[in-house]
């Protein structure tokens, strides 16, 4: 978990979690979607005090920092609806195949007037976990909301200029809060079931994507490419061939492209 995503899930907690909590009421309770750690990074679980919060860490798979392993990745019939006071994912939904059913699950186990924080990248390198497969804009969480029926609150994708005063704006982060309506009743329960009828066609569906989920597959127009890319860049300093992959990527990002593509010839 880079820097900058632990300042910006730090704001969320202090903007909107930490204010649910009432003196001498119960704590506030949190679920976070993808929280296994990996590598010994550190985890949104530091936020949120024991004191405050009771968090819940799932995952699709058991580890450091999981609580739930549901049966199926994407459609979790062991939570309830309306159970959670906030759900957070972090660094999660570029690496999940159907992203969209996740955020519906999310909002149905969410507690009427809760608050959902996602954040998830925008730019930066192929990094599979076991799987990377989307990256996010603005516009993105705008989209999901209107799918679900969410409020959203806030939308941020980092810019250039606080990209570059932030340890991992390179990710260029992409992140969005939104609230569930303030339903009761069988206005409640209808605003759940579509939720679980976005998710209801996934709950077959097995999380391995197979053979179509090992990223490149270079045929003969890619490969035609590929030669075409090398003969019209030959020439070109490693700085104007650094500059035309966006100011974004630096250091040792020319290095990770190459990687993927297979070294030029």
């Amino acid at each position: 978990m880079h820097d900058s995503s632990q300042m910006k899930a730090k704001c969320f907690v202090e903007a909107y979690a930490a204010p649910k909590r009432k003196p001498g009421g119960d704590r506030v309770t949190v679920l976070d979607i993808g929280s296994k750690a990996y590598n010994a990074h550190d985890t949104f679980r530091s936020l949120f005090p024991d004191s405050d919060f009771a968090y819940t860490g799932l995952d699709m798979e058991a580890g450091l920092n999981v609580d739930i392993v549901p049966a199926n990745g994407y459609v979790w019939t062991e939570i309830a609806d309306d159970s959670f006071d906030v759900v957070i994912s972090g660094q999660t939904f570029e690496h999940n195949p159907c992203f969209w059913v996740t955020f519906s699950e999310m909002a149905r186990v969410l507690k009427p007037g809760g608050h959902l924080f996602v954040i998830a990248p925008g730019a930066g390198p192929i990094h599979r976990y076991p799987y990377d497969c989307w990256r996010f804009y603005p516009d993105s969480w705008g989209s999901l909301c209107t799918m679900t029926g969410m409020t959203l609150e806030e939308a941020y994708l980092e810019g250039d200029i606080t990209a570059t005063l932030v340890t991992g704006g390179f990710w260029r982060d992409s992140a969005v809060i939104a609230s569930k309506p303030q339903l009761e009743g069988a206005a409640l329960a209808a605003f759940n079931d579509r939720l679980r009828a976005f998710a209801a066609p996934y709950a077959t569906v097995p999380f391995d994507l197979g053979p179509n989920g090992k990223g490149a597959k270079i045929g003969p127009a890619f490969g035609t490419y590929l030669a075409a890319a090398r003969e019209h860049g030959a020439g070109r300093s490693l700085v104007e061939r650094a500059k035309s992959m966006g100011r974004q990527l630096r250091g040792d990002g020319l290095s990770r492209i190459q990687i993927f593509e297979g070294p030029p010839t």
